[in-house]
Parts: C-alpha cells; structure tokens; sequence
C-alpha cells in the first residue's frame, strides 16, 4: 500500500506542475485542489473503465450475445475496483468500510441501469455494434458517477 501511495502523491505533484505551468498561477489553492481531485476521479474512472471494459471484451468475445452478462461483471468488478480507489487515494474515506462499499455500489446501481438501457437501445434498436457502444455508455455514465460519488457516498 505504501508503494500505491507515493505512486498517488507523485500523480498529484505532476497534475499540480501541469496545471501551474498551463494557468500560470491564476488560480487559488483551494480552486487547484478541487481540480486535483477531480483529475483523481477521472484517473480512477479511467482504471475502472479498463477493467470494466476487459470482463465486457472477454465476455463478447466468448460469445457475443452475453454482452449483457458481460457488462454487468464489468460492473460488479469496476465499482470494487473504483471503491478501493476512491476510498484511498481520491476522498481518503476512513468511515465504516461496509456503509462506504454499500453506498458506492448503490451510487453506481443507477448508472449501472442507465448504461444498460444505453446498451440495449444502442445495439439492440439503434443497431450499433456491441464493441463501440459501451465506450458511448461510459461518456454519459462517468460524469454522472462523479457527481454522485462527491456529493454523496464521499460527502464530507
């Protein structure tokens, strides 16, 4: 875990430099922390989204009409995934582990049911093939995902 971690604080020290050499100082600390910690939460929807995406490749390529099957254990892999690494690194939540766990797979039980639809309009109406569909998915879910994930589940 102390390997993760100094891993995590040299990403941050890099998003700092980055944002400092881009805006030239033209920004409060407490307006470059909140976008640090946004930059967090799309790294780590970014890892969740590959993770996601392999248990739904391996699926689809086993047999192309359980991309539904395929979706749902990207899901129930990714949020494990996303929980571990939001609750250790992006809002540092140190509550109980088992009210945290339940409120992020709940957080993201909504859009787990929204990029189902998505999915199933996508490729079942829309015709869209089953390997672009769910990159379309994640444009719409990740952002729903973070607000829910900042102003509930890791409320401070």
């Amino acid at each position: 875990m102390q390997f993760l971690s100094s891993l995590w604080n040299l990403y941050e020290k890099i998003v700092r430099v980055v944002l400092k050499a881009i805006l030239k100082d033209r920004l409060h600390d407490k307006t470059t922390e909140k976008i640090v910690k946004f930059a967090d939460f799309c790294l780590v929807g970014a890892l969740s989204a590959i993770v996601s995406l392999a248990c739904y490749y391996l699926i689809v390529l086993i047999n192309r009409r359980l991309y539904l099957l395929g979706y749902s254990l990207g899901f129930v892999v990714s949020v494990l995934n996303s929980y571990f690494w939001n609750s250790n690194f992006v809002f540092k939540q140190k509550d109980d582990m088992t009210k945290t766990i339940a409120k992020t797979y709940a957080s993201y039980g909504f859009t787990f049911l929204l990029g189902n639809a998505m999915l199933y309009l996508m490729v079942d109406i829309l015709k869209i093939s089953e390997l672009i569909a769910p990159l379309i998915q994640i444009l719409v879910t990740t952002p729903v995902n973070y607000l829910i994930n900042k102003k509930w589940v890791y409320r401070q």
